[in-house]
């Protein structure tokens, strides 16, 4: 068995590290956060990687994209102590590890080609722009001058990533739609948490709350990323394709 494909492992071990990475926070263990914080995406990028890359395609590489800028996103966090420059640096990370996320999602939908669009995912792509727009507009007008057009910026980002998921909706596996859009519902929220904590009032439950919503999206997504290829009609599909 290869342990670097195997499932159970490496989700465990990526329990593991959201576990000792929230442990960090909360009692303000520096050293703790800097091993385990960076050990989740390493964990869930090389379980993605290795489970998906006999498959490899656009999609897939446009997830590990999003996985990587995600990690290079954690540990600019991580430092913004030290420096606030290291908050952008951040911000910037995530906002391409979205764009990526995004890009993949609407990859999916061109391979399936633009059938008709779902009403449901009409709804839940409204609502989620409806949101991004209230809660961005609200956030741009309480944070300073020199950061609101990036803060802006990433707003459009993350809402543009869920939309793309929610447009998925028939034009990929019920399973791997449910565990994207899932994860994508809560990268926004892990983020909005983070905005308010950050920006607007303090929340006495952001340092748990904001990475265990966070660690839960990361992993959904990957997982619904993982769904959409390895099922065996779609490697039939590209096995057709091939030939």
């Amino acid at each position: 068995m290869d342990i670097r494909r195997n499932t159970p492992l490496n989700l465990g071990l990526y329990g593991l590290a959201t576990l000792g990475t929230i442990a960090g926070e909360v009692t303000g263990s520096h050293v703790v956060t800097y091993v385990c914080k960076p050990l989740m995406l390493v964990i869930l990028s090389s379980w993605f990687f290795f489970n998906s890359r006999r498959v490899g395609d656009r999609f897939t590489l446009l997830v590990q994209a999003g996985l990587f800028f995600s990690l290079v996103g954690d540990i600019a966090l991580m430092f913004q102590h030290v420096d606030d420059f290291n908050f952008l640096i951040g911000l910037g990370a995530f906002m391409i590890a979205q764009l990526c996320y995004a890009m993949g999602f609407f990859q999916n939908i061109t391979d399936i080609g633009m059938a008709r669009t779902n009403m449901i995912a009409a709804v839940i792509a409204v609502g989620m722009v409806a949101y991004g727009y209230f809660f961005a507009s609200r956030l741009i007008r309480v944070v300073e001058d020199p950061i609101a057009i990036p803060v802006g910026v990433y707003a459009a980002s993350i809402t543009l990533m869920s939309v793309a998921a929610a447009f998925r909706l028939g034009r990929t596996f019920p399973r791997s739609f449910a565990l994207v859009l899932i994860g994508a519902l809560f990268f926004v929220l892990s983020d909005s948490l983070l905005a308010v904590d950050r920006f607007m009032e303090p929340l006495s439950h952001s340092k748990w709350s904001v990475m265990v919503t966070y660690a839960i999206a990361q992993v959904l997504i990957a997982a619904g990323a993982l769904e959409h290829v390895l099922d065996p009609e779609e490697i039939r599909r590209k096995a057709a394709l091939r030939s």
